[in-house]
């Protein structure tokens, strides 16, 4: 085991230094050279990104002491309502993830070198499980650290360090155990031949979500702990329960990945080869990963329904409405976007946060718009052999394209909107106005996509228009103005959506 952890320990490494070596060459380092100069600027680059995690880890502390200074109490009380409910989330997505592919994911290189090798699979799980914790840990644990900073900054303006100190003892702990059942139960499915049988046992952990509604004290005491450990009133006990069942569940990992089906780790981690084949373009272009993983899950199933005799715009219509019943979990996503990004909004307005958060809200809409809102427009767009058979214009082909997706977006924002309390004119302002900033997040997204640069194009064309609209709305006290400059703002991304296309 001792020699099997060190080989892929030095594997990993090498692979590790593969990719690292072209950001150094992106920022002027030439590897071939093992000079003294070349060492120190490598050096001289380390302490440029130190200083650069450390302005940055500075601004957002400074931001989050921001926001809880002006946090109002009904706010305050609805994120700790909110927290234990997040980290329920959490736990659910990576057993499901478990449950549905074996956490352990194999490169190309891992199935062609490694798989076959008697290696202890042990080995192989000890390093996936601790380079999956470190980056979700230095994720969830910078995150986690601004929410403590904005919890107590109501307290008192000295008392953000103390508490940042303290979410991260809780978080990490608390992720890695986590992370330790997921792979547990995901080490199972490749031990076990019947229990790879039942396919859909990846639903059972979302039985959690129902359970913390009927017994929230069993369901949602991870989360409380969390919220206990940042105001410092946890029970002694709390921090060494997390970390003694943590190292016990590893413990139990360990042991019985010795067992595990290399063979069935390989087929379950085709997907992720896949992706990892492809590099930086995998990251540069997410939607191109998007695709990979609706065709992988897509394969081999019989294709649902036909396409109806139709001419003319209706084709278009049809055929669109065609592929998005093939992928029903397109409409669920723009359904649950819709009525997130709206309880977002009402959140915002309703306790008057101040602009840091407005732009938080502005950048979620530009850089994750409604994944299935323009699936089939991104397709007619960027295959240019079956562009030719499309002669309509940009606009049209884009309404075509989106019409119902763009029904169920609506339908979760009208939805979110209905159920708050508010009067009568705002209700009304509000029905009439969602399905007209809808169309806006599409244009502006249809936009970006005929374009070279699509994310910088979304983010800019989505901060430039709703931004606009925001500080009309805020400024001028005026309803009339905001329809005006929204109708301006869609008009304007229209012509260029025609000449673009």
């Amino acid at each position: 085991m001792r020699h099997d952890l060190h080989l892929i320990t030095w594997l990993r490494l090498k692979q590790f230094q593969d990719s690292a070596i072209y950001w150094l060459r992106v920022l002027g380092y030439q590897s071939g050279e093992q000079t003294l100069s070349s060492r120190l600027y490598v050096v001289y680059l380390a302490g440029i990104g130190l200083i650069w995690v450390g302005a940055m880890g500075s601004w957002g502390f400074e931001q989050a002491n921001t926001i809880g200074a002006f946090l109002p109490n009904t706010a305050l009380i609805g994120l700790l309502q909110g927290i234990p409910i997040v980290v329920l989330l959490l736990q659910v997505y990576f057993m499901v993830t478990a449950l549905r592919s074996t956490p352990l994911k194999l490169s190309f290189a891992d199935m062609a070198y490694v798989a076959g090798a008697p290696i202890n699979p042990a080995a192989l799980v000890t390093l996936g499980f601790i380079r999956q914790s470190l980056i979700r840990s230095l994720i969830l644990g910078s995150t986690g650290t601004l929410f403590a900073v904005i919890l107590v900054r109501p307290l008192g303006s000295g008392l953000g360090g103390i508490a940042a100190v303290r979410a991260c003892l809780i978080i990490i702990p608390l992720l890695i155990l986590s992370q330790a059942f997921a792979w547990l139960l995901g080490t199972f499915r490749l031990i076990n031949p019947h229990i790879r049988n039942w396919h859909n046992l990846w639903l059972l952990p979302l039985i959690l979500v129902i359970l913390a509604y009927f017994v929230p004290e069993w369901v949602l005491w991870p989360g409380r702990a969390v919220i206990l450990q940042i105001y410092g009133i946890a029970p002694n006990w709390l921090l060494p329960l997390f970390i003694i069942t943590a190292a016990a569940l590893i413990g139990i990992l360990l042991y019985l990945s010795q067992r595990i089906n290399m063979i069935q780790a390989v087929d379950e981690s085709i997907l992720y080869a896949r992706i990892q084949a492809l590099g930086l373009l995998a990251w540069r272009q997410i939607d191109l990963q998007f695709r990979i993983r609706i065709q992988s899950a897509q394969a081999g199933r019989k294709p649902l329904l036909k396409l109806p005799k139709a001419y003319g715009f209706w084709t278009l219509m049809t055929r669109a409405a065609l592929s998005y019943i093939r992928h029903p979990f397109m409409l669920m996503f723009s359904f649950l976007w819709g009525a997130a990004i709206t309880q977002m909004a009402v959140l915002i307005i309703t306790n008057s946060l101040p602009i840091q958060v407005w732009i938080a809200w502005l950048l979620a809409v530009g850089v994750a718009p409604p994944a299935g809102l323009l699936y089939v427009f991104r397709v007619d767009i960027e295959e240019q052999f079956l562009r030719q058979f499309l002669p309509v214009g940009g606009f049209q082909l884009l309404l075509a394209d989106i019409i119902l997706p763009l029904v169920f977006t609506v339908a979760g924002s009208l939805g979110i909107w209905l159920l708050q309390t508010f009067p009568p004119d705002i209700t009304l302002y509000g029905l009439t106005m969602i399905p007209i900033l809808t169309l806006l997040v599409a244009l502006c997204g249809a936009v970006a996509m005929t374009t070279k640069r699509v994310l910088q194009t979304r983010i800019l064309a989505t901060i430039l228009s709703f931004g606009v609209i925001i500080v009309a709305a805020v400024n001028l006290q005026s309803a009339a103005a905001a329809y005006g400059l929204t109708i301006l703002a869609i008009l304007i991304l229209m012509g260029i959506l025609e000449n673009n296309s």
